[in-house]
C-alpha cells in the first residue's frame, strides 16, 4: 500500500509498504482518505517520542471508508464513512473498568508499537473504536476530530457554563481545538493568548472574544482589565512550562480552575503557594474517550464547530517528505498539515 514512512530520525518519505490485514473477528479495515500530521509525529521524526519509534508508519488523525470487516463485526459494513478513536485500553485494569481507558497504563495507540498508523493507505482497528461520520462531516473534518476531541475532553471535564470567562494559553492545534470546544458551550467570554499573530488571527476568525499576543501586550494587565480585576474562571493550558503555570495561577480567579492539557516535564515548578492560597483546582486532562469523539462529530454536523480555519497546508501522500518538512520547519505559518490519499 502507499504510505508515508518514517525510516529513522530525520528521514520521512513516501514508499510502498506491506498492507495491514484483518486478524481478529472484530477488526475493521479502513481506507484512509485524509490524515493530519500531529506534533507527536514531528517528535517521532526527530526520534524524540517515547513510543512512536522509527521505523514506523505513524499517524493517528484520520478519516476514510470501511474497506473490509471481520466476520464478528455487526455495526458497520464496507462503504461506511468513518473515523476511529486511535486508542484502546487493556479492558481489565481499574481505569478501564471505570470507563477511563484513556488513562490505562497498557493502552494501545495507533501509529506506535507495531500498530500501523494513518499515514498508510489502510489501517486496521477494533470495531469498538469506530466513530461513524455524519453526512455533513467531510473526510478532512473527520481527520480533525482527534485533535479537537483533546480539547472537548478537557472542556467536558470542567462543565463550561454560559457565565464563564475562559482563558486559553497557546493557540496551536490543541489550543484552537479547545477554543472550538469551549465556543460550543457558549461562554460569556473567551480569551486566547500566544506569541504568533497568525494563529491569534485564526482564533479571532473562529469566534474568540479577545486575542492577546503576550510579547506585545502585558497579559496580566489585559486579563484583569477584561475581568474587572477578578481573574478568569478557568484557564486551559495548551502550552506549558513552569513560568506559564505561575502566570496561569495569577490570572485565574480565587476558587477557579487550571486545566492542564499541555505535556510538561516533572521537573517544571508549580506555584504551590498561589494554588493553595487561592484554592485553585489543578486538573490534568489526557486525550479523550469515545463520548468526546461523538460530541465533536455531532457539533460539527450541527455547525457548532467550524473547522474552516484549521487546515493551512494540504499534500498528497506521495509528497510525505515535503509535508513533514512543512510541519517541522514551518517556513510559512502552519496550523494543521493534512495528507490526502
Amino acid at each position: 500500500m502507499r504510505a508515508g514512512f518514517i525510516e529513522k530520525p530525520g528521514a520521512a518519505y513516501f514508499k510502498e509498504v506491506e498492507e495491514p490485514q484483518i486478524v481478529n473477528d472484530t477488526d475493521v479495515k479502513i481506507q484512509v482518505k485524509a490524515a493530519g500530521i500531529c506534533g507527536s509525529e514531528v517528535h517521532a521524526f526527530h526520534g524524540r517520542h517515547p513510543f512512536r519509534i522509527p521505523p514506523v508508519v505513524s499517524g493517528h488523525e484520520f478519516a476514510g471508508i470501511i474497506a473490509e470487516v471481520g466476520k464478528g463485526v455487526t455495526k458497520y459494513k464496507p462503504g461506511d464513512r468513518v473515523t476511529a478513536e486511535p486508542q484502546y485500553g487493556c479492558g481489565e485494569c481499574p481505569a478501564c473498568r471505570a470507563g477511563r481507558y484513556n488513562i490505562c497504563r497498557d493502552k494501545k495507540v495507533l501509529g506506535s508499537n507495531g500498530w500501523s498508523g494513518s499515514f498508510g493507505e489502510f489501517v486496521v482497528v477494533p470495531e469498538k473504536t469506530i466513530v461513524p461520520l455524519k453526512k455533513e462531516v467531510s473526510f478532512e473534518q473527520g481527520a480533525l476530530i482527534e485533535p479537537i476531541a483533546v480539547g472537548m475532553h478537557a472542556v467536558r471535564q470542567n462543565r463550561i457554563s454560559i457565565s464563564d470567562t475562559v482563558l486559553i494559553i497557546g493557540a496551536g492545534t490543541i489550543g484552537l481545538g479547545i477554543l472550538l470546544s469551549v465556543k460550543a458551550c457558549n461562554p460569556r467570554c473567551m480569551i486566547m493568548t500566544d506569541v504568533v499573530d497568525f494563529n491569534l488571527e485564526a482564533a479571532g476568525k473562529m469566534g474568540c472574544t479577545h486575542t492577546i499576543n503576550s510579547t506585545k501586550e502585558n497579559l496580566e494587565e489585559k486579563i484583569m482589565e477584561i475581568t474587572e480585576g477578578k481573574g478568569v474562571d478557568i484557564t486551559f493550558l495548551a502550552f506549558g512550562n513552569g513560568p506559564v503555570v505561575e502566570q496561569a495561577a495569577k490570572l485565574t480567579k480565587r476558587g477557579g480552575v487550571i486545566s492542564e492539557i499541555a505535556l510538561m516535564q516533572n521537573s517544571e515548578r508549580a506555584p504551590y503557594e498561589l494554588i493553595q492560597s487561592k484554592e485553585i483546582s489543578l486538573i490534568g486532562s489526557n486525550m479523550y474517550t469515545y463520548e468526546d469523539y461523538m460530541v465533536v462529530v455531532d457539533c460539527m454536523a450541527k455547525g457548532f464547530i467550524d473547522t474552516s480555519q484549521f487546515i493551512t497546508q494540504r499534500y498528497p501522500i506521495e509528497k510525505m517528505q515535503e509535508a513533514m518538512d512543512m510541519a517541522d520547519k514551518r517556513p510559512e505559518p502552519v496550523i494543521k498539515v493534512m495528507l490526502e490519499f
